[in-house]
């Protein structure tokens, strides 16, 4: 398995929260001689978490009688200082923290109500949306380049179970040229022939349903971290939800959606194949 600093500071996270238990978080920083914020940080998984020092997370072991675990959360703390796959891409922090979760994710549920999942996206259909998207300062190709590797893990190596569900109006959406957009449906027919993907159409018969304020969201599962994660993102902001109510809540409105949608199998597929019929009718 890859080095993935991400994970190893998420679980070091976890641990060091773990670990201070019932104390009391004031006590904890006085003690160890830090900040609030420091400490904080520490025990925050993800783009907005930070690793303590070896000399902190010392002290901190001290002051939890914990060290018997100095060893191993040293290595954990040694991992996610290393650099990772995505380094030279120079991603955005919380794109980076997503892309580390999703290479090594052992499940993920994606609903997408105004675009096709990333890692289902083909080249043209992808450079089109970044294209659109693109913040001024932005690499077109660079971020193609990124979309076009995370998709590795749909081809490659332990493969995730990959269940996307998207809106009709999403397949309907010309991105691009109707040629484009005739290749993005079958390549989704392709996809939804693999082991392990599963693809639902949420149709425009559905009338209003559980999601329609999200415009998408996503849910990472890395079973060998204990990981589970519910990822959104908007224009200006991205969040990662951790909490186990929030995982709740995202995991009941996707089972909702999933009632909604059409069946897996010949519905879904019957209504892309009626769909790329009419991109390829607008052509010319």
């Amino acid at each position: 398995m890859e080095r993935n600093p991400t994970l190893a500071q998420w679980q070091l996270a976890q641990e060091l929260k773990r670990l201070r238990g019932d104390r009391k978080f004031n006590e904890v920083v006085q003690a160890a001689r830090t900040t609030g914020g420091s400490l904080a940080r520490w025990e925050t998984p993800g783009d907005r978490g930070a690793v303590p020092g070896p000399a902190a997370l010392e002290r901190l072991l001290q002051i939890y009688e914990a060290e018997d675990q100095w060893e191993r959360l040293l290595a954990l703390r040694k991992e996610a200082r290393q650099p990772d796959r995505w380094q030279p891409f120079d991603l955005e922090r919380s794109y980076r923290t997503y892309a580390n979760i999703e290479s090594q994710a052992n499940s993920i549920e994606s609903y997408q109500s105004q675009i096709i999942p990333g890692i289902a996206q083909t080249e043209a259909y992808a450079r089109a949306v970044i294209e659109a998207t693109l913040h001024p300062s932005g690499d077109a190709e660079k971020e193609l380049q990124v979309r076009m590797e995370r998709q590795r893990i749909l081809r490659e190596g332990e493969r995730p179970a990959f269940w996307m569900i998207v809106t009709e109006g999403a397949l309907h959406q010309e991105v691009g040229t109707p040629d484009v957009m005739a290749e993005q449906v079958d390549h989704l027919l392709d996809l939804a022939r693999e082991p392990g993907v599963t693809l639902q159409v949420l149709p425009f018969s559905a009338g209003a349903h559980v999601a329609m304020r999200i415009p998408a969201f996503v849910i990472l599962h890395v079973n060998h971290h204990g990981l589970t994660a519910v990822y959104t993102e908007s224009q200006t902001a991205s969040l990662f939800l951790t909490d186990q109510p929030d995982l709740d809540e995202y995991a009941a409105i996707f089972n909702r959606l999933r009632a909604a949608a059409l069946d897996e199998g010949r519905p879904t597929r019957k209504l892309l194949e009626r769909i790329a019929v009419d991109h390829r009718s607008r052509k010319g």
